[in-house]
């Protein structure tokens, strides 16, 4: 009992005084995309309310393997957290990797954009029009996406699963790509995150057909939702934090409550609405777990289905 009493004490204590230095957040994407913004900003209103500076850095490589590997790593003392998206339920289900989603504890989701298939306004109008084309005309539609088993390829899938549509799937190397492939008019559609293309779609050049949100968007009220068209799949990019597997449950949870006072905060809707991303799609520790659980699940049967080579 003695000797177990000195191994816990310093955790007990290390985590009554946390946090007793800086934090830092690995971003596992370049600097200046979507994940890399959505963490800054959310970082720079958290520091407030968990009372020491938080940093943001980037570690890009392997569609995000190697930030979450350095993480996975990484001491379990809460001074080191990780960005996460999609990809953390994707990777290891896809790749050989020296983690998996069960090597980390969520603790909050500071975003939810749902997948949202969008053409040039010349091309189709409503889901009803893309949906009427694609039965007469099976394989003419192509559609971009930002890689090869990325979260709107699989995304995609589940999609042409739930219609019997055929599409062909154009992999490029990320959403510009795509985004440029449609615009371009080499592929009819794209898959984007609702802030992506909002300019166009205000500007009447690109239209929205559906997107893969659980409820109606309140930027967007007349786009329909994939469940109200037959199609039950909800789906979108995600960005949340996670801790390494083992971090102290007091650390967990004082990182927890600072997000969510940060979501609270009006400084956290003005700074995400000014960058075009929703500020009421974040969950709790609870909640983000059960969405993680839960993709890893759809994922997984996606993936088996479709027999990906090389998978572990």
């Amino acid at each position: 009992m003695a000797a177990a009493a000195l191994v816990l004490a310093p955790t007990c204590g290390f985590a009554a005084n946390y946090p007793s230095k800086p934090v830092r957040i690995i971003v596992p994407f370049a600097a200046g995309g979507a994940a890399d913004m959505t963490t800054r900003l959310a970082a720079k209103i958290a520091e407030k309310y968990l009372g020491q500076s938080i940093t943001v850095e980037n570690r890009p490589g392997g569609g995000g393997v190697t930030g979450y590997t350095e993480v996975a790593r990484s001491r379990p003392d809460g001074y080191t957290l990780s960005e996460v998206g999609p990809s953390i339920v994707i990777s290891p289900l896809t790749k050989k990797t020296s983690f998996t989603t069960d090597s980390f504890i969520p603790i909050v989701n500071m975003v939810f954009e749902p997948e949202t298939i969008a053409c040039l306004t010349k091309r189709f109008r409503t889901w009803e029009e893309l949906v009427e084309f694609s039965k007469a005309n099976p394989s003419a539609v192509k559609v971009s996406v930002s890689g090869a088993m990325a979260s709107d390829h699989l995304a995609v899938l589940r999609v042409l699963k739930k219609t019997g549509m055929k599409w062909v799937i154009v992999p490029t190397n990320g959403s510009a790509q795509g985004i440029t492939a449609m615009l371009g008019g080499h592929v009819n559609l794209t898959v984007v995150s609702p802030s992506e293309l909002s300019e166009q779609v205000r500007s009447g050049e690109v239209s929205y057909l559906l997107t893969l949100a659980a409820k109606r968007l309140e930027e967007y009220p007349a786009l329909p939702i994939g469940f109200e068209k037959g199609v039950e799949v909800a789906d979108g990019s995600w960005r949340g934090i996670v801790a390494p597997k083992g971090t102290p449950e007091d650390v967990i949870a004082k990182i927890e409550d600072a997000f969510v006072k940060t979501f609270h905060d009006p400084k956290f809707a003005e700074a995400y609405g000014k960058a075009g991303l929703p500020s009421n799609m974040w969950m709790n520790r609870e909640d983000f777990t059960k969405q993680v659980e839960e993709q890893k699940t759809d994922i997984a049967a996606v993936i088996a289905e479709i027999d990906v080579k090389g998978r572990k």
